[in-house]
């Protein structure tokens, strides 16, 4: 008896525990009832700010989505908590581009500056027109590694550097961020790098401008190391180095496309000091490196004079692109040569079947929007579907087990994939 009312005790101490460390919600809208409000879903802050303010370590801010201007809704400052800061679905880019964080050039959007780290997380957000005669126009960060994923970052300016963000003695995340059409009055159109290391990933850097500088996409300084993993710079603008410019700096840059930007020096990719390394990526002109090509990678939708937001980063492929309008599959009369040309140690298995079980170069690579290239049952990637592709397939069969030769997808491998199979029979590529 007494054993048992001691499990009782422990049970209930750690359903105390559960409870205490499970993520607060705090909520802000700003067409809340009241202001400044409480931070509950029936009476949240109007001012994001505020719920910033009421938050400790894991807490999550929701903002629902609306334009958030005006005092206590820029010059954010997370104070250095652990804490995430986000859209209701920061998965779903009409919720981000309908969450807008606007200083109206009051201000920047964030100011990040209290060692912050990786758990200080920004999501799901559009922040635009923000404004500064200094550094880091959108954003500005300082001895803090936040990580930033999923936002748009647009029409910001900085006087100095940094279009859309400064970051200095930082080594922060950007992960499947769109940043475009910002400007700096110097150096790094898009992002200004002193010292630390940012690391981006499978982002959009496109159309930002260095009026006066250099870096038009990014420009590192002093030891402002950069590692860009499936990213996409185009149509950027600097005095040098139009993507990217490094003084006493080294960029890495894997799985990447870098076309199509300007430079009054022509140059796409500048050093002064320090080294640009790429591998596996598709640049316009050439550049050293492993495996590079420099071939059209054929977006979508790109036209280098045309309205940005017409823009479409995905790669053509006559076996399936993913057509961001629709919300289908559409297919094209050309391949793109960056599909399944990424680096063969990087993981593809989140790309969408069929492929050449290798990663595709550019900012969709190693996500589910990936264009298409192949056969279904072209299990073994020969370019035939035969004997081969049969054996791989009735060793299969019966699984219940996400795989490629699940061809309905519907954790099965069963008489609909054989069906699919039957009529993929002695396929091969032309």
């Amino acid at each position: 008896m007494c054993n048992s009312k001691i499990v009782v005790i422990i049970l209930f101490s750690l359903c105390l525990v559960s409870i205490s460390n499970a993520a607060n919600v705090i909520y802000v809208d700003v067409n809340g009832p009241n202001d400044p409000g409480t931070g509950t879903f029936d009476d949240p802050f109007r001012k994001i700010q505020d719920a910033i303010d009421a938050a400790i370590d894991g807490d999550i801010v929701e903002i629902q989505s609306g334009i958030y201007t005006g005092p206590g809704n820029y010059n954010l400052d997370p104070g250095g908590l652990a804490i995430t800061i986000r859209s209701t679905d920061p998965n779903d880019p009409n919720v981000v581009v309908n969450t807008i964080i606007d200083p109206n050039e009051a201000g920047r959007g964030f100011y990040i500056h209290s060692g912050e780290d990786a758990n200080c997380v920004i999501s799901g957000l559009t922040i635009r027109n923000g404004y500064t005669g200094g550094k880091g126009g959108g954003i500005f960060c300082y001895n803090s590694s936040p990580t930033i994923a999923n936002c748009v970052i647009s029409g910001n300016y900085a006087g100095m550097y940094g279009g859309a963000m400064f970051c200095q003695s930082s080594s922060l995340q950007f992960i499947s961020c769109i940043i475009t059409s910002n400007t700096a009055r110097w150096d790094g159109g898009a992002l200004e790098c002193w010292e630390g290391m940012p690391e981006l990933m499978n982002c959009i850097i496109a159309d930002n401008n260095s009026l006066g500088g250099n870096g038009g996409g990014i420009d590192c300084f002093s030891n402002g190391d950069v590692l860009l993993t499936n990213c996409t710079l185009t149509k950027n603008y600097a005095n040098s180095g139009g993507a990217v410019y490094s003084w006493a700096s080294n960029v890495v840059v894997n799985n990447s496309i870098v076309w199509a930007n300007e430079a009054d020096d022509g140059s796409q990719i500048a050093i002064t000091t320090g080294s640009v390394s790429i591998s596996y990526s598709d640049v316009q002109g050439d550049w050293p490196g492993t495996s590079n090509i420099d071939a059209d990678p054929c977006f979508a939708s790109f036209d280098p004079i045309g309205d940005p937001n017409m823009w479409d980063f995905h790669l053509q492929s006559a076996y399936g692109r993913w057509d961001t309008n629709s919300q289908t599959w559409a297919t094209d009369s050309n391949t793109s040569l960056c599909i399944d040309a990424g680096d063969p140690n990087s993981d593809w298995s989140d790309e969408p079947w069929p492929n050449g079980k290798r990663v595709n170069i550019g900012v969709y690579g190693g996500t589910n929007q990936t264009s298409m290239n192949g056969n279904p049952a072209d299990f073994d990637i020969d370019g035939f579907v035969n004997f081969v592709d049969f054996t791989e397939f009735s060793n299969k069969w019966s699984a219940k087990e996400s795989c490629i030769q699940d061809l309905t997808d519907n954790g099965m491998v069963d008489s609909a994939d054989l069906r699919i199979f039957a009529e993929n029979w002695l396929w091969q590529r032309e």
